[in-house]
């Protein structure tokens, strides 16, 4: 059995933990290593079971390890997951026993999908996307890197890479959020989306930074 390694003790990364405990209790996959994060202290005064045993940046990935990307920002994620990669580093997809996948549903390498989540018919995830507790539409594309947020409805729509939505966001049919987009919580995306843009509100208009 191979141990896992939660990259980022945030609170992403305490949701990847809980969900590594789901599935070891269904089907006991993993040995919990822990946490490697820059910052050592993250934990401190968080009651947690497992530790922060080393920073990412110093990490030398060895042949029976595994990891789970439990950071939530898209860039932050694409940057760290590639060092890791670079030096070797093996990644596992993590689908809680209470997700609900359909059928013909293509799930990639390193993606997270938390309890409560509804995966619709012939939806297409990229790598290393998170999904927290939201419902996908069917026909949907999500591409590499993305994160969606607990409650988000995305309705048959094309998400685009390293695109972070927000919670309680509804993404309505047919609708395309660029790359790099940011949509905030609690927004309805009427219209497309162009890439890095953010948008806010009901209906979802630029921000105006």
């Amino acid at each position: 059995m191979n141990e896992i390694i939660i990259v980022g003790a945030g609170g992403f990364g305490r949701e990847a933990l809980y969900l590594i405990k789901q599935i070891n209790k269904v089907k006991p996959s993993w040995i919990i290593k822990g946490f490697i994060d820059d910052n050592l202290d993250a934990l401190d005064g968080i009651q947690c079971d497992h530790k922060v045993i080393g920073k990412i940046s110093d990490w030398q990935p060895s042949d029976n390890e595994v990891f789970a990307i439990g950071i939530a920002s898209p860039r932050v994620k694409e940057i760290v997951t590639n060092k890791l990669k670079g030096k070797g580093a093996n990644f596992e997809t993590l689908i809680s026993p209470y997700a609900h996948i359909c059928d013909y549903s293509k799930i990639g390498e390193g993606c997270i999908v938390t309890s409560g989540s509804m995966i619709g018919d012939c939806v297409k995830m990229g790598n290393f996307v998170n999904v927290a507790s939201a419902m996908i539409g069917q026909d949907s594309t999500i591409n590499d890197f993305s994160t969606i947020t607990g409650y988000v409805n995305v309705a048959s729509a094309h998400i685009g890479k390293r695109v972070f939505v927000g919670s309680h966001s509804v993404i309505l049919n047919g609708r395309k959020i660029g790359d790099d987009a940011f949509v905030c919580a609690g927004s309805i995306v009427f219209n497309n989306v162009r890439p890095g843009l953010k948008v806010i509100g009901n209906p979802a208009k630029k921000v105006n930074l």
